[in-house]
């Protein structure tokens, strides 16, 4: 598709980007998007709807867009300990988490290649939002998600018309199933929000609506709830895309399940952890698909890991509440991640510190439930 092509992390290989290959043939290893992918202040379209205001730095043309008007969600004043920062509010998305943007840009790209029916698998917010932009589209949709996934998220799903399909076992075993599914139908194609480089594009236009919002400038430093790493990496190819010292990315995990915070001062290589018990399900991800992009996220940019526990998750999910943010345990965790740094004492640079919020509280009723009492 133009001059756009999919490179493997580990390898370099490439292939176009209407290849059906989902990750790299050779290795195994995940793909990034090479192409024209700067953006020029004055391509911004703002007369199309949603994130698609940025389609000259996007690889599917606006043409081939569906759109449920997701995008330029606010980015609001607030506090944590006392210390001013910005909240970026994509927990009011249109399924109800940042998956929806990329959720847009995939599913559009899929059926722009003619793809009728797609194949996913996810423990919640990456299943509704591509099921609900497959159903906009027009798209069968078939979602494997683990049988210990919550029943409030999957029920959104199959409101969409999705068909859920529970998968016993850890959550590779949920890929391995959806990928052998896939395999098996020669009218379907395996979208995995984990692999699908694709994806990443779309959900960088979070810090691109950002850096917009701020008067077209970047903040100095974004804490970031990182399961699978699409919104960090996302955000590192927003700093790729504009001018300018990039802020410092933070990549935010549960202590239960935090592979990055594991990886050998000065390594390459992202462990797979053993993942503990955690109230933020949607980063209970033990061997994250994009790791070279993920370490090169924080790496480059003068970023950090930090793994927090579960009371100081609960912690900032309070104050956030407080503060009229009603998000789910997930989204709560770049959150707490910048209490834990300012209780260290860490340095954090200069300027607008934004904490994106990833996604409502309405996705976890009976958690929060139970927090409250």
């Amino acid at each position: 598709m133009g001059d756009w092509r999919m490179v493997c992390e580990a390898c370099g290989h490439a292939e176009p980007l209407d290849a059906a290959a989902w990750r790299c043939p050779v290795c195994g290893g995940a793909f990034t998007l090479r192409g024209p992918d700067r953006l020029d202040p004055g391509a911004i379209d703002p007369a199309a709807p949603g994130l698609w205001r940025y389609h000259a730095t996007l690889p599917v043309p606006l043409a081939a867009a569906t759109s449920l008007g997701e995008g330029m969600t606010p980015l609001v004043p607030g506090t944590l300990l006392g210390r001013p920062v910005r909240f970026k509010l994509d927990a009011l998305l249109p399924t109800g988490s940042f998956k929806d943007r990329g959720a847009a840009v995939l599913v559009a790209h899929l059926r722009r290649l003619g793809r009728r029916r797609i194949i996913v698998d996810s423990s919640g917010n990456a299943a509704a939002a591509m099921a609900g932009y497959s159903a906009a589209a027009g798209l069968d949709c078939a979602v494997y998600a683990p049988a210990s996934a919550s029943p409030g998220k999957l029920v959104q799903s199959r409101a969409y018309g999705a068909t859920v399909v529970p998968v016993t076992g850890s959550r590779e075993a949920v890929a391995r199933a959806a990928q052998e599914a896939a395999a098996a139908d020669p009218g379907a194609v395996y979208a995995s929000h984990n692999w699908h480089p694709v994806f990443v594009e779309g959900v960088k236009t979070w810090l691109l609506e950002v850096w917009e919002q701020l008067g077209q400038r970047l903040p100095a430093a974004c804490f970031i709830p990182t399961g699978g790493g699409s919104a960090l990496v996302g955000a590192a190819r927003a700093c790729a895309a504009l001018a300018g010292p990039p802020p410092a990315l933070v990549a935010a995990q549960p202590a239960a399940c935090a592979p990055l915070a594991a990886v050998a001062p000065g390594g390459t290589d992202v462990p797979t952890v053993t993942p503990g018990t955690t109230i933020a399900e949607g980063t209970r991800i033990a061997a994250p698909a994009r790791p070279r992009q993920m370490l090169a996220a924080v790496r480059e940019t003068g970023g950090w890991v930090e793994a927090v526990p579960e009371e100081e998750i609960v912690a900032a999910l309070r104050e956030l509440w407080q503060q009229g943010l009603y998000v789910e345990p997930t989204a709560a965790v770049g959150a707490a991640a910048f209490r834990q740094a300012v209780r260290r004492g860490q340095a954090i640079p200069e300027g607008e510190v934004v904490v994106l919020l990833t996604g409502s509280g309405l996705k976890a009723t009976d958690t929060i439930a139970t927090l409250l009492g």
